[in-house]
C-alpha cells in the first residue's frame, strides 16, 4: 500500500513540475516573436559620396594619402563630391553639389558627417562621430590631429570654417582640413577619414556608428619627406 501511495505522491509531483514550466516557455515564445516583429533596418539612401582632391576643374577621389606628419603643419584639405566615380570635371565643389541637388525633391533631408578613427601605439583606440562641429580643442582626438569644417555650398569666395554656434540646419560640411601634431606619427596604421550621408538615425546602430550606405572612407599614413 505504502508503495502505490508513494508512487501516485511522484507521479503527482512530477504533474507539477511540468505545469509549473510551462508559463516559462509561453514567455519564451512571446519574446522570441516579438523579436522576429522588430523592423530590419535597410538603407534606401541612394546618394553617393566621396573625398576628393582637384586640380584645377578636375577632382580625384582619395582613397589613401601619404603625409610626413610635420609638427602643426597641414596635411591637406579634402572636398565632399556626391559620387563614387574615380575622376569628376566641374569649376567647383558648390556647381557639382548642387547639380546632384537638383535630382531630388527631399534632399534638404540629407545631412553630410564624418567618422574619425585610429590607434595609437599605447593601445588607445579612437572612434569619433561627428554630425557638427566642434571648437578645435573638443574634439576627443585633438592630441593626435586637428580638424576644421568648411560650407563651401552656402559661401562665396574666400571663408573660414564653420563654427560651433554657426551650425544650423543648412549648413553643408562639405570639405575638412586636416593638421598634424608633435603626436600624429604615434598613430598605429594611419588616421581613417569616413564620410558619410545620412537622413534619419536610424542610419547609425546602438553605439552611434554608421551603418548606412553611403560612404567613402580615406586612410592617411605616415611617410615621405618632409
Amino acid at each position: 500500500m505504502k508503495k502505490i501511495f508513494l508512487l501516485l505522491l511522484l507521479i503527482l509531483v512530477a504533474g507539477c513540475g511540468v505545469k509549473e514550466q510551462e508559463p516559462q516557455k509561453e514567455k519564451e515564445e512571446i519574446v522570441e516573436e516579438e523579436k522576429e516583429k522588430e523592423p530590419i533596418y535597410q538603407d534606401e539612401n541612394p546618394l553617393k559620396i566621396g573625398l576628393y582632391q582637384n586640380s584645377g576643374n578636375l577632382y580625384k577621389k582619395v582613397d589613401e594619402f601619404i603625409s610626413p606628419l610635420e609638427d602643426y603643419k597641414d596635411i591637406g584639405t579634402f572636398s565632399i563630391i556626391l559620387s563614387n566615380d574615380e575622376e569628376v570635371t566641374g569649376s567647383s565643389i558648390k556647381e557639382l553639389y548642387n547639380n546632384v541637388k537638383s535630382t531630388y525633391d527631399d534632399f534638404s533631408k540629407y545631412k553630410i558627417g564624418y567618422n574619425i578613427s585610429f590607434k595609437v601605439q599605447d593601445g588607445t583606440t579612437y572612434n569619433e562621430t561627428i554630425l557638427k562641429p566642434l571648437d578645435l580643442f573638443d574634439y576627443p582626438f585633438q592630441k593626435y590631429l586637428y580638424i576644421w569644417l568648411y560650407d563651401d555650398i552656402n559661401t562665396t569666395g574666400w571663408h573660414s570654417h564653420i563654427e560651433k554656434n554657426e551650425y544650423t540646419d543648412t549648413t553643408v560640411m562639405s570639405s575638412i582640413k586636416l593638421m598634424s601634431t608633435e603626436n600624429s606619427r604615434d598613430v598605429v596604421d594611419g588616421f581613417k577619414i569616413t564620410v558619410f550621408t545620412y537622413d534619419t538615425m536610424d542610419d547609425f546602430d546602438e553605439e552611434g556608428n554608421y551603418r548606412g550606405l553611403s560612404s567613402h572612407t580615406l586612410t592617411i599614413k605616415y611617410g615621405g619627406e618632409k
